[in-house]
């Protein structure tokens, strides 16, 4: 992956309430040279968003969708009522060990 082709100095906000995934994404998005802030609560998301509304606003939020309290489409939801600004939500499937 050519870092060189993303547009550097992006503000992502990453949720997700899985850690390690977060980590994951969070390195990948750092990669491309972009301004990160991860969390792993959606209504802390939400709220950094709307602290953020008429200043140094995020250009991008990546939110899982399974979450507790509030899920990716909910915020996906609260965010579009509230302010224009993209949101990708994703989802990973989950796999489960085999015995053996």
């Amino acid at each position: 992956m050519d870092a060189g082709k993303f547009p550097a100095g992006l503000r992502v906000l990453a949720v997700d309430d899985d850690r390690v995934s977060l980590m994951i994404l969070e390195k990948q998005l750092k990669h491309c040279n972009y301004n990160v802030t991860a969390v792993t609560d959606a209504k802390k998301a939400l709220d950094m968003i709307r602290e953020r509304k008429d200043g140094d606003q995020f250009n991008l939020v990546i939110s899982d969708v399974v979450m507790p309290d509030i899920d990716g489409f909910k915020l996906l939801e609260l965010i579009g009522l509230e302010m224009d600004m993209p949101v990708i939500s994703k989802a990973l499937a989950q796999t489960h060990s085999l015995p053996f």
